[in-house]
Formats: C-alpha cells, structure tokens, sequence
C-alpha cells in the first residue's frame, strides 16, 4: 500500500425502525467511525424499515446526524438505501454524504421480484467524487448486471459500494456476483447486508493485487458485523485503466 490507499468500512446493521435508527447512529455507528476513521463508510439496503417523505421532518433528522458524523471525522457515508416518496413515486434510494454534505442519491434501477410492484426504478447512473476517488453505488441487485458496472467505469468510477440486503440462504450466489463484477472489471467493491434473521450478515469486501503475469481478487468479509480494509487506489485504476482498453465491448444504459 501507498500513499494512495483508502480505508473502506462497513457495519450490518439490524432492520430498525425510525427511533431504533437514530439511537444506533449516535451510540453505535458514531464510536465506530471514531475508531475506524475509514475514508468511506457504508450501511445495508433498507435497514430502516420506514417510508420516508423527501423532504420530511424524519427523512432530515437521519441525514443531519449522518452529516455531522461526515463532517466530524471527515469522510463519506452512504448510509444504506431508504424508501424515499418523491412526487407520489416510491424509490429505493442511496443518499451520498461527504464532509456534511449530501453530493446525491443513488436511485436502485434492478428492483428485484416483488419490489416492482411498489417502486419506481432510477433512471441513472450516477459517479460521485470524494477523497480523490470516484465511485458508484449500485443498490443490492443493480451489482447483478454487468451494464451497471461497466457504465460506472466507463463514467469514471473506480470503486463501487453496494449496499444490500440478501437472505442467508443465497449468500454464496450473492458472493460469486460481487467478486465476479469485481474480477472482471478490477475494480473494488464493498458490499454490506443487514445481519438480522433471516439475513444473517455475510458482508464482503474486493480488492486486486498485481501479479507478474496477471492479477489476483482479494477477498474481505465481515467479522462481529463489521468489515474494515484499505486499498491502493493508484494500482486500482491502472489496472482498471488497462481492462478497459481491452474490452473490445460497446456499453450503455438505455434510459440516459
């Protein structure tokens, strides 16, 4: 590692309700970030098992405590995914916190099974910028596809943060798409599920080293409920740079 690492964390949060989440930032997730100290934190898919108005009293008290918490250790929070009412619409959707400030949202496109009969798929691919990184965040089974992936890179990405929310019993599929998005295209990604039943946990985190003759996928997975490792983000983009250039593949998504 070199002066370009970054420190990537994860907690799996248990599925909450609105008070049950902010008592949990302020008394678990804030120590957490004050000993990690990661560049980029991340929590699960929809751990707040609440609908949250856009522009409501609830929605703004989560976010001002995640901002505060950006702002006090001087990093970025994607603090999972929420379900976000705009405009009658139902999204699942990723707010993007860095230094106090929200830089976006990451709207899930890939809603999976029943999830289409509630809410409204995003329409974009979004690649936010903080600590020098450019990065994406593909909501839980937006990973699945490879356009997602290779729409980010091709926008700029360099890391993708997945946040997720997987039963226990598909973990090894869920496993072999993370790592497989990751191999294919060399890039890292930090994926964090929930760790109440029946999800049971099971976060996991890539990275790549290069080798003489290629390059070999590093695997972390979460231990206590809580996963935290650093990457080399100089080396990443080289080898993401150079898969690129290789792929002979035209890529895009249909509604940008």
């Amino acid at each position: 590692m070199g002066t370009s690492e970054i420190k990537l964390a994860g907690m799996e949060m248990s599925l909450s309700s609105h008070d049950e989440a902010l008592d949990l930032i302020k008394h678990r997730i804030s120590p957490f970030l004050a000993k990690e100290k990661p560049d980029f934190m991340m929590l699960p898919e929809k751990w707040v098992m609440q609908r949250y108005e856009a522009e409501g009293t609830q929605l703004n008290n989560v976010l001002d405590l995640f901002s505060e918490l950006s702002q006090e250790n001087g990093c970025t929070i994607i603090p999972g995914s929420f379900s976000i009412v705009r405009k009658d619409k139902l999204y699942n959707s990723s707010p993007v916190i860095s230094e106090g400030k929200i830089l976006g949202w990451s709207d899930k496109i890939s809603l999976y099974m029943t999830e289409k009969n509630e809410f409204t798929s995003g329409r974009s691919i979004n690649v936010f910028q903080s600590a020098g990184v450019k990065f994406s965040v593909p909501v839980c089974y937006d990973l699945d596809f490879p356009y997602y992936t290779k729409v980010a890179i091709r926008k700029g990405a360099r890391l993708l943060l997945n946040p997720s929310l997987i039963r226990a019993s598909f973990h090894s599929m869920w496993h072999i798409y993370v790592t497989g998005r990751s191999l294919e295209n060399r890039i890292p990604i930090l994926s964090v599920n929930s760790s109440s039943p029946p999800l049971g946990g099971g976060s996991i985190g890539t990275f790549l080293d290069e080798e003489e003759k290629g390059v070999r996928i590093r695997k972390m997975k979460a231990a206590k409920s809580v996963i935290s490792y650093k990457v080399d983000m100089e080396s990443t983009s080289s080898m993401i740079e150079r898969r690129m250039n290789e792929d002979p593949g035209i890529y895009s998504f249909t509604n940008e």
